[in-house]
């Protein structure tokens, strides 16, 4: 991560501009090549919470949190979790990336990776700079998780104002001082102060101000400055404006350069506007004192990965279609018999500027895929190419070019355009428009939409109401009325989403996914998820034609020139599948180094018709799934940086059942290394008398050198055996990759 202001040796600073011209390169590549295909991770985003920092991780496919596994040491945690069942065509690649720290450095390096116990199971993990407390929980909507970090919410606080010349330690101007708090006044003021936060964060805001009005009846010091704006701040959001432009008024005049004073005017320009008073003047004062300080910051990668042995089961032509995100069962294979030899480069660049009001972003991601035994299927993907801008005052965010959705109802990667702002001190209006980046057939595709956010309708409850439509060839393609709901009650974090079609008379999505998390860290997770595979949508009327019609229509103009719309619907409801998809787990620790946990889940997808070249036979539906897992989760057994997980799980479908055993590990080995062994040993009896075996071990292993690189390998095999009265197969697969990426 490079850090405005800081000088590089000539070497660095040509590497940097070679990875800055091969990014501009990718870009207009991208442009040329427009095909894509999102990694699973798609960025990351901080904020201050208190004294907490909350780091939202973004994904491109629905999510659901599973648990999380930390190290003793503090610095390395592993959170788990699985990938619904979506439309979306997502890229199962490792991706990594770093939050840096407004001084330089880094204080988390996040790596999104399969974790072994199934193709839609993975894993993110984290390495931080310094020892953290985490708590891992769902965020808003079901495309994120969020990682709480206890006390690093000052680590990550914007560029404060700088004096011109320097200044000594802000005192209130009008409030002289009396004399120095007694050892007991300190005290009571730390505590209350750290009581009027937690209340704050919890809603109680009528006690927090009880807690913070002690605070500034004691003698002047430095607690009370930040008592202040804590009192602004909770009147704010009790429903009280006034009395929170009076305190924020009071704090500009007696503190006019301090710490929150930006924070203060910001809060000024979105509360009513006072009249002509000492607030204006204390503006006026802060703004010919000092500027904003401002930070640029360049971050990113560089990677070379070489795939070779046996593709997955899974093809590219498969993953890249509107049924890539169907649930894989445990019961699957995962490797196919056609082999593979992929050179895969990558180029990821986050150039960032930020001061205390603005913060403004550039954004590239590309991915380019060479065949080394098929030249023809070499592609090109560029992921993200887009600029970002925010502005503090009004709240204003403006996204621009190809990008993934943030919500209202928009489904897949797009080019175009989000805006939103904040109207009150609770609401949010957003617009987006654009056109989806996924091609189908020939057809132009086109959508525009509008949502409000509501930050708080009640204590601890808010959520996202949306309206969107998209057209093909002219046509309506798909209208989406919906809404993304969250509750945070105490440990209990509870989230929704549904998405219903008022044209093609259909619910797209129902889910819901609930988090409960003990004192003692004890988590239980809910899950019901419901949705139709793929979203149902006009153009699936072309995605799933006969395949063996002579004629193959390459437009929704072709289409109707032999069926009419309303027949065409008609196809497209009763085609749809739907997948469901529900899981009940707790995990809970026993000792200081062991968890236990068991987990009850349910599958079931719906039949699909023939895709030609993706799917020739079509798929009939599973049936009801039921699965039922017990897990043994180990830490630091050997080391300050070990983690191990032991699953067992029993299968239950209409025809068979199984029985799978998984363990994973990770360890911190010397200077740099991160191993991660797999074993998996599957076995399943069906009705027709077929018996199947099948083991399969793995390796991963990457190694940080010289400050900036990174070399990484995997190494996966499957053994499989299969038995049936009168015949018996078995087959060896294997599937590997060798990777160096550059970190700037």
């Amino acid at each position: 991560m490079h850090q405005a202001g800081h000088r590089a040796s000539p070497a660095r600073r040509w590497a940097r501009l070679a990875l800055l011209q091969g990014g501009i390169a990718a870009a207009l590549l991208g442009v040329l090549l427009p095909e894509t295909r999102a990694q699973v991770m798609d960025d990351i985003e901080a904020r201050r919470a208190g004294r907490d920092a909350v780091v939202t991780v973004r994904f491109n496919a629905p999510v659901k949190l599973v648990r999380t596994v930390a190290a003793r040491s503090g610095d390395l945690a592993q959170v788990y979790y699985d990938l619904l069942a979506s439309g979306e065509a997502v890229d199962a690649v490792t991706s990594e990336r770093r939050l840096a720290l407004p001084g330089g450095g880094y204080l988390l390096l996040l790596t999104d990776e399969p974790a072994g116990s199934g193709e839609r199971s993975r894993k993110l993990v984290l390495r931080f700079s310094r020892p953290v407390a985490l708590v891992a929980r769902p965020g808003q909507g079901n495309r994120s998780i969020e990682l709480v970090l206890a006390e690093q919410g000052e680590a990550l606080a914007p560029p404060q104002a700088l004096p011109a010349t320097p200044a000594p330690a802000p005192q209130p101007s009008a409030e002289p001082a009396d004399r120095p708090l007694t050892p007991e006044e300190q005290q009571r003021s730390e505590q209350a102060l750290a009581a009027a936060r937690a209340l704050m964060e919890q809603g109680e805001h009528g006690q927090a101000l009880a807690r913070l009005d002690e605070v500034l009846a004691l003698p002047p010091h430095e607690g009370r400055i930040t008592a202040l704006e804590l009192r602004a701040t909770a009147r704010w959001r009790q429903g009280d404006p006034e009395g929170a432009r009076a305190d924020f008024e009071r704090y500009l005049a007696l503190y006019p350069q301090g710490p929150g004073a930006g924070r203060a005017r910001e809060a000024l320009l979105t509360l009513a506007p006072p009249p002509p008073s000492v607030v204006e003047a204390a503006i006026q004062a802060g703004q010919a004192q000092g500027r904003a300080a401002a930070s640029t910051t360049l971050a990113g990668s560089l990677a070379v990965l070489y795939y070779g042995g046996q593709s997955k089961i899974r093809t590219q032509d498969f993953q890249d279609s509107p049924i890539a995100g169907l649930p894989q069962l445990v019961n699957d294979a995962t490797l196919s018999g056609t082999d593979q030899r992929q050179l895969l480069s990558s180029v990821d660049l986050n150039w960032r500027r930020r001061d205390a009001d603005s913060d403004l972003r550039f954004v590239l991601r590309d991915t380019k895929t060479n065949d080394l035994m098929r030249p023809d299927k070499n592609r090109n993907r560029l992921t993200a190419l887009y600029v970002d801008y925010k502005l503090g005052g009004p709240g204003l965010q403006l996204r621009l070019g190809r990008q993934s959705p943030t919500g209202g109802g928009v489904i897949g990667r797009f080019d175009g355009v989000q805006a939103g702002v904040r109207v009150a001190k609770r609401w949010r209006v957003n617009a987006v428009a654009g056109a989806p980046t996924d091609t189908l057939l020939d057809t132009k595709r086109r959508f525009w939409g509008v949502s409000v956010d509501a930050d708080e309708l009640a204590k601890g409850f808010g959520g996202s109401f949306y309206w969107l439509q998209q057209t093909l060839d002219g046509q309506s393609d798909r209208r989406g009325v919906g809404a993304e709901l969250r509750l945070l009650a105490g440990p209990v974090t509870a989230l929704g989403s549904l998405d219903y079609d008022p044209q093609l008379k259909g619910w797209n999505i129902v889910s819901t996914q609930t988090t409960w998390q003990g004192e003692d860290n004890t988590i239980v997770n809910l899950l019901y998820d419901r949705r139709a595979t793929p979203m149902l949508m006009l153009g699936n009327a072309l995605f799933f034609q006969n395949p063996v019609a002579q004629v193959q229509a390459r437009t929704l103009y072709e289409l109707l020139l032999t069926q009419s719309l309303p027949v065409l619907r008609q196809q497209v409801r009763s085609t749809t599948a739907f997948s469901t998809q529900a899981m009940v787990s707790i995990t809970k620790p026993i000792t200081p180094h062991w968890q236990a946990g068991a987990d009850l889940r349910l599958t079931n997808v719906g039949a699909l018709p023939p895709v030609a070249d993706i799917l020739p036979n079509g798929q009939p539906g599973t049936g009801n799934v039921w699965s039922a897992g017990a897990q043994l989760i180990a830490t630091n057994l050997y080391s300050a940086r070990d983690t191990h997980v032991l699953l067992l799980t029993l299968l239950r479908g209409p025809t068979y059942h199984g029985e799978l055993l998984s363990y994973n590990n990770a360890s911190a080995v010397g200077e740099g290394w991160l191993l991660e062994p797999s074993l998996r040993l599957y076995r399943q009896s069906e009705d027709s008398g077929l018996r199947t075996r099948r083991w399969s071990p793995g390796l991963r292993a990457s190694k940080r050198f010289l400050a900036h690189w990174v070399a990484e390998s995997e190494l996966s095999m499957e053994f499989s055996q299969s038995n049936s009265p009168g015949r018996r197969e078995s087959s060896n697969r294997s599937f590997y990759y060798l990777g160096l990426r550059y970190e700037i």
